[in-house]
């Protein structure tokens, strides 16, 4: 009985090992399964800034120390106007240094967006000259009425004739002629200009008030010529260098009649700086208001577009 205690002595010790040797990690059959590798994932980049796109015809041009955008146009040959439209620029004073411009090729326009419909036109506003020979409305709404005007708190209320806006040059002592037959209201024949601490004190009163009251805005306009059109229409001619000569009060001219000369008075650069400020200012003064007040750009240019329209 002996040996047979000791045989089952012996076979639970044989199976004790078998069951520790497949349970180590020696073992391939009973090997804990790899761990799954995956690729290594990264966090996407910042999609770069998408690179400006151009037109295929045109030339590029680099803006430079000094270019003005009448000098570019007339040094390519083409207008102001179409590199501001081809640019999607705000206004022709609205390029840097170091900026690429494209200049449109034969002076091509891109076909202009459909702006709203006018309304009817108001039979006493049409049949208007310009008050410069050939000249057209301005090519930026910056010289256009309800632009602003931050040197004074205030805003523009006429349309503003200088040279490389509007279709032709608009020189010192340039002929300004009525735009329609009427009667001359005021003609400014003793203006004389501000001095420089005038202007101080009323670049000061504006800031202050936050506004441009109607004795600033008087001074602004500089020496003047208004002609009341009847049916409350008034047209104001400003900043001239010069009066017709007899030009008066009360006298009944006809259109295209000279008014005066083209000139800077007014202007703080005329105290400042004289004679970088060339341009004519011209008014349309309806009842109590100046044409277009408040409007949005796109339709004030209807309107002062339809003033010229008719015989």
């Amino acid at each position: 009985m002996a040996w047979l205690a000791a045989a089952a002595i012996a076979l639970v010790a044989a199976l004790v090992v078998f069951v520790t040797w497949g349970s180590s990690g020696d073992g391939k059959d009973e090997a804990e399964p790899s761990p799954i590798v995956r690729p290594a994932t990264r966090s996407p980049s910042p999609s770069p800034s998408p690179t400006p796109t151009f037109p295929s015809e045109g030339t590029r041009y680099t803006v430079v120390e000094g270019d003005t955008l009448f000098e570019i146009a007339q040094r390519f040959g083409v207008t102001v106007e179409a590199i501001v439209a081809l640019n999607h620029l705000l206004d022709a004073a609205s390029i840097s240094i170091g900026q690429v411009l494209i200049i449109p090729a034969d002076g091509a326009v891109p076909s202009p967006t459909v702006g709203p419909t006018a309304p009817p036109p108001d039979p006493r506003l049409t049949g208007f000259a310009f008050p410069i020979a050939g000249a057209c409305l301005p090519s930026i709404d910056n010289l256009m009425p309800n632009a602003p005007r931050e040197y004074r708190s205030g805003i523009h209320e006429g349309v503003d004739f200088y040279t490389g806006y509007n279709c032709v040059d608009v020189p010192a002592g340039a002929p300004v002629t009525a735009v329609k037959a009427g009667t001359v209201v005021l003609a400014d024949t003793d203006f004389v200009e501000m001095t420089l601490d005038e202007l101080n004190e009323i670049l000061a009163r504006t800031q202050a008030q936050g506004y441009t009251d109607a004795e600033a805005l008087d001074r602004f306009r500089g020496r003047q010529v208004w002609v009341d059109h009847g049916d409350g229409i008034v047209t104001r001619y400003c900043h001239l260098s010069g009066i017709a000569e007899g030009l008066r009060k009360g006298d009944v001219v006809g259109r295209g009649e000279l008014m005066g000369y083209v000139g800077d008075s007014g202007t703080p650069e005329a105290v400042t700086d004289p004679g970088v400020e060339i341009h004519l200012h011209w008014e349309v003064r309806v009842d109590d208001s100046f044409l277009g007040a408040g409007l949005p750009a796109a339709e004030v240019r209807a309107l002062y577009e339809a003033l010229f329209s008719g015989p």
